[in-house]
């Protein structure tokens, strides 16, 4: 049995707007530690742990994370996905690859485009999973205690008890026993149910009564258990993702496509983890943002605040201002004067202005542009 790590680099690049693109997603931006891309970061952070890392990215992302990856301290090979149709079949494809010539494969996925303070304990987060998932030979994934009651993200509810089985050490490089021992030290149990993205009410209770947890995306299985659970949800789709490795195998890389674009977009979570009957929770615990939000960005950058809070990019003149984000990558000067908690966005062909609270929203500002054909902006 050998341990392979998926890196999920996919999306669309909106929620950075104007600083991400559909051609410059969120992983392919250099806001990972010492400038690196947050793909690179990712790999870095997982490369030690594994036998192999694969990039699972859209095809017409595939070269440019080529790019970004070359000299990693790992090698990676990038499982390009024909057509964007969400994680579910593009986590379907990657390890109906895998398991054809590693069967008895174990599986962990993360993704590219996540903010992690505390390394150590991620990757021992990443070994608890690995082993859950190889001691029950069922799902397994990682919950983080919620900081606050976020209406953007998804909860995992924990049942009581502990599972039944006895955690295993997983395989792969990592033999350091400080690791080892805090990766089976975190606390585990069987996953009730997920709830997406509640109102703000429900994610108050849920802040409030220790027993959901966020659900950061982070997975891990054997390849048969999710072959198996694949068939169970949708043989259709099962039966369509071997057709596509088939044609893949025989060199057929537009009939690939054809058969891939026909599939259904959907997500990993409700195709396999929401109907699971054998999933295990383990509750981490370390500092973590999805970055999904220009608000998230400064509050994951606190730490290069100045004194009045705000933290800058580029060349920027700050005047009475506090807690602002201001990214000057645009060849300009941006002079702030007077202002408090906004976010100015300056990258040349676009300046985005607004309050930090309302970083949830630019999502209407991409779908404006996109009514209007203004597609060099996207």
């Amino acid at each position: 049995m050998a341990l392979h790590i998926l890196v999920l680099a996919g999306g669309s690049g909106t929620r950075l707007w104007p600083l991400s693109r559909g051609a410059r997603p969120k992983h392919l931006l250099s806001l990972g530690p010492d400038g690196q891309t947050l793909l690179q970061a990712t790999v870095e952070r997982v490369a030690p742990l594994a036998d192999e890392v694969h990039v699972v990215t859209a095809a017409e992302q595939a070269e440019a994370c080529a790019v970004v990856l070359h000299g990693t301290s790992a090698p990676v090979s990038i499982i390009a996905e024909p057509t964007a149709r969400g994680t579910g079949p593009a986590l379907g494809l990657a390890v109906h690859r895998i398991a054809r010539r590693d069967p008895d494969a174990l599986i962990v996925s993360v993704h590219a485009d996540h903010h992690v303070d505390d390394t150590e304990a991620y990757r021992a987060a990443v070994l608890a999973v690995a082993g859950w998932a190889a001691a029950t030979g069922g799902l397994a994934t990682i919950g983080l205690p919620p900081t606050f009651p976020s209406t953007a993200l998804g909860y995992i509810a924990v049942g009581a008890g502990e599972p039944p089985d006895r955690w295993v050490s997983p395989p792969g490089p990592a033999a350091d026993p400080v690791l080892l021992a805090a990766a089976a030290a975190l606390p585990a149990a069987h996953a009730d149910a997920f709830v997406e993205k509640p109102p703000l009410d429900r994610a108050t209770a849920f802040f409030e009564d220790g027993d959901h947890l966020w659900n950061l995306g982070l997975f891990a299985w054997t390849a048969a258990a999710f072959l198996a659970e694949l068939a169970g949800a949708d043989a259709g789709l099962d039966a369509k993702l071997r057709d596509v490795v088939d044609a893949q195998a025989a060199g057929d890389e537009k009939g690939a496509a054809q058969i891939y674009a026909s599939l259904p977009a959907i997500a990993v979570d409700p195709l396999l983890m929401e109907g699971s009957a054998s999933l295990t929770v383990v509750r981490a615990g370390f500092g973590w943002s999805d970055l999904g939000s220009w608000s998230d960005l400064l509050a994951a950058r606190a730490g290069r605040a100045d004194d009045e809070g705000n933290v800058v990019d580029g060349d920027v003149l700050l005047i009475d201002s506090r807690d602002c984000l201001v990214e000057a990558v645009g060849g300009r000067t941006v002079a702030v004067l007077g202002l408090e908690g906004m976010v100015v966005i300056d990258t040349g062909d676009a300046v985005l202005v607004m309050p930090a609270g309302a970083s949830q929203q630019v999502k209407a500002v991409v779908e404006r542009l996109r009514r209007e054909g203004r597609t060099e902006l996207l």
